[in-house]
């Protein structure tokens, strides 16, 4: 790991997705196509970044604007990013520690996705407290 810890923001425009479950046919399992889209909409906004990947234990925080009042939930959106970013932003999705999301309503024209991720120094214990990963 890099002596500097990073912090890295982005944000995807668009409606936020859910992650949906695999499909399967009697031709095989298959990821949906709006789920596939979605995951390379993140990834594309990654690399149009040029970071390189994030190292050591990892905090996410979420914000999903919402231009519509479908029902989503939460976790599955968070999913969705998650998925999508492994390998991409970090080597794997176990270096995230802590994830803070939340959700709300906007225009259609406003909806989007907001990701930061921040490199944090050491595994936390219990003796940290949430405030301290969050910054707040």
């Amino acid at each position: 790991m890099t002596n500097e810890l990073r912090v890295v923001e982005f944000t995807v425009m668009g409606e936020p997705r859910s992650k949906q479950r695999p499909r399967v046919t009697t031709r095989g399992t298959f990821t949906p196509k709006e789920t596939v889209a979605a995951e390379k909409r993140v990834r594309d906004e990654w690399r149009l970044l040029g970071v390189p990947k994030l190292e050591g234990q990892l905090v996410v925080q979420l914000q999903f604007f919402n231009g519509n009042k479908r029902r989503r939930d939460l976790d599955n959106m968070a999913k969705l990013i998650l998925d999508a970013l492994n390998r991409e932003a970090f080597d794997d999705d176990y270096q995230v520690v802590g994830v803070k999301m939340s959700k709300y309503f906007t225009a259609a024209a406003n909806a989007r996705t907001t990701v930061r991720i921040e490199e944090i120094a050491g595994w936390p214990d219990e003796r940290e407290t949430v405030s301290t990963l969050f910054g707040s």
